[in-house]
């Protein structure tokens, strides 16, 4: 698959203004849950428009991110990041270590387990001791069919407990997570998504897909849905044989 057009649907699928800044919350929320400092190295693999990225950018925190599209990576590099260009996995090489792995909104996307399990083993590689691997992506057991009808590249299927399988089997400590909906969190966060998983938008932007105020509608649908933000460690061996042995 050829980075000049891979994932180009993105660009047509432009956010509302209520999109844009529900993501941005959520952006704001992940950068506090997962404990970003100024000083630490972040990666994230798979910026998008890059929320996340000004928020690192605007706050002093050392930045670089993977992404495939040739126009996002461009747009990045336009502000100030480092951006390499790749389709993961594998992961390109790096340069050295992270203390922040970050992907939001892309674990999803893998074609299947392999692959998922394959890229978070190699992202500990990349993690200094310590380093943390935090993903953020759609629970399943919210979206149910919105989870494919969204986006034709959902692959994996994720959710907590399946994430939290995931990153044992990659080699990584302990996790912790939240359920995360826009800009709520824990109980709020179940709650809103519930709320929004009884919309009827869905339904009707598939009887009515030309309808401009049908697919905003949906997208805010979607923006409110129930996501998985889970983190997790890289204690090394010793640590994950620990890890491993408590959870059996």
């Amino acid at each position: 698959m050829s980075k000049d057009t891979f994932y180009d649907h993105f660009h047509q699928d432009q956010p509302t203004r209520a999109g844009a800044r529900l993501s941005s919350a959520m952006c704001r929320r992940i950068f506090e849950f997962a404990g970003v400092t100024q000083g630490k190295r972040v990666l994230e693999i798979g910026p998008g428009r890059g929320a996340f990225a000004d928020l690192c950018l605007g706050s002093g925190v050392p930045y670089a991110a993977v992404e495939a599209n040739k126009l996002l990576a461009e747009a990045l590099r336009g502000r100030g990041a480092q951006v390499f260009e790749a389709i993961v996995p594998p992961l390109p090489p790096l340069g050295g270590k992270f203390d922040f792995v970050v992907m939001i909104n892309v674990l999803e996307h893998m074609n299947d387990m392999r692959d998922a399990l394959e890229l978070a083993r190699q992202i500990r590689e990349h993690l200094e001791a310590g380093g943390k691997l935090v993903v953020c992506s759609p629970d399943y057991l919210n979206l149910r069919s919105h989870f494919y009808n969204c986006d034709f590249s959902h692959n994996y299927v994720t959710t907590q407990r399946r994430l939290a399988q995931l990153f044992i089997s990659a080699g990584y400590g302990r996790s912790r997570s939240v359920y995360v909906a826009g800009p709520f969190t824990g109980v709020t966060a179940i709650l809103v998504a519930a709320c929004a998983a009884r919309l009827p938008f869905g339904a009707i932007h598939a009887w009515w897909p030309g309808s401009r105020l049908c697919a905003k509608l949906y997208k805010i649908q979607l923006s409110l849905s129930r996501k998985v933000l889970i983190v997790g460690e890289n204690q090394g061996e010793a640590g994950v044989t620990r890890e491993r042995e408590s959870y059996e």
